[in-house]
């Protein structure tokens, strides 16, 4: 692997028209990762120079984690003792990988992470956050991208906001679930959310458990607090479900239905609608759409392309 250390010096104070020192020098240690990395520490932070490829296998790095524009870090089996902070068009692969501080995109192309786990919170900006069999610490927000969670645990909030969608499949969320003005709508199936949920502004598709027009989903869904499902323009269905407090179901165009399946403890605020049999026959006929399958391609094509980049770089002992 091709890394350099360097030693980066500051800083420069302008004032009244003057440029002077400002304090003593500041030292920065930072390493740089262009290739294939294996099971070494590394002592300070990490950067993926923009536009290139980084693979790591059993590394662990003490400082932050950089990659910077355009430039992709594919890591099995490391540990990032740091923050992670993935740039713009920038990918991030991780497989059985521990972050313990926060992990941050920006505008980036995605964050694929497989087995892993994220201590210190997740936030994204554009591009897609896809995690699946992981642990997820802090709350986990996105915006403007796509979300999809597939057999993972969030100890706190999940937030989707002005996403493509936002999809949770066979997950544990333990705060609150917010997802509102996605424009495909979202998915929540065979999943526990013990926050309060909020459904609000979204279009095209709301599957809350049971059948619907993404195809079936099998296990029943938990809400442990209240449920609002507010000013959609979707399709909305809730079923196969329970709802330890009330729902409330106003605004909706066109309205929310519920289906036999559901079980609602508190009140029942607003309007809703009984699954029809001509409802019924539409879910069955539907083709089954889970957007974890494109997903999936999406990171394996760019990780692959990651892989192929690094590997012709080289590597050396570090």
């Amino acid at each position: 692997m091709k890394i350099r250390t360097f030693i980066a010096t500051a800083s420069l104070l302008a004032s009244g028209g003057l440029m002077a020192f400002s304090g003593s020098a500041q030292a920065a240690l930072y390493t740089t990762c262009v290739g294939d990395g294996g099971a070494v520490t590394v002592n300070n932070d990490l950067v993926v120079p923009a536009g290139k490829s980084c693979t790591l296998t059993g590394t662990k790095v003490k400082g932050t984690v950089t990659v910077e524009a355009g430039a992709d870090l594919v890591a099995a089996g490391a540990t990032f003792n740091g923050a992670v902070n993935v740039e713009g068009n920038a990918y991030l692969d991780l497989t059985d990988t521990t972050v313990k501080g926060a992990l941050t995109t920006r505008a980036a192309f995605g964050a694929h992470l497989e087995n892993s786990s994220v201590k210190g919170g997740v936030t994204a900006t554009q591009g897609f956050v896809y995690a699946v069999d992981s642990a997820l610490s802090g709350s986990v927000s996105a915006e403007s991208g796509e979300l999809y969670v597939s057999g993972s645990t969030l100890s706190g909030s999940l937030t989707g906001v002005g996403n493509q969608y936002t999809d949770v499949y066979d997950s544990t969320v333990k705060g609150a679930l917010t997802v509102s003005g996605n424009t495909l709508g979202g998915v929540l199936c065979a999943s526990e959310v013990y926050g309060a949920a909020e459904y609000r502004g979204n279009s095209d598709t709301l599957q809350l458990g049971g059948e619907g027009l993404l195809g079936s989903c099998a296990g029943a869904t938990y809400f442990g607090g209240d449920v609002s499902v507010t000013d959609n323009t979707a399709n909305a269905v809730l079923d196969n479900a329970i709802v330890r407090g009330g729902l409330t179901a106003t605004g909706n165009t066109p309205v929310l239905v519920v289906g036999d399946l559901a079980r609602i403890r508190g009140t029942v605020t607003g309007e809703t609608a009984a699954a029809g049999a001509s409802a019924a026959r539409s879910a069955k006929k539907a083709a089954p759409q889970d957007r974890g399958s494109d997903l999936a391609g999406k990171a394996a094509q760019r990780a692959a392309e990651a892989r192929a980049d690094a590997h012709e770089a080289g590597t050396s002992r570090l």
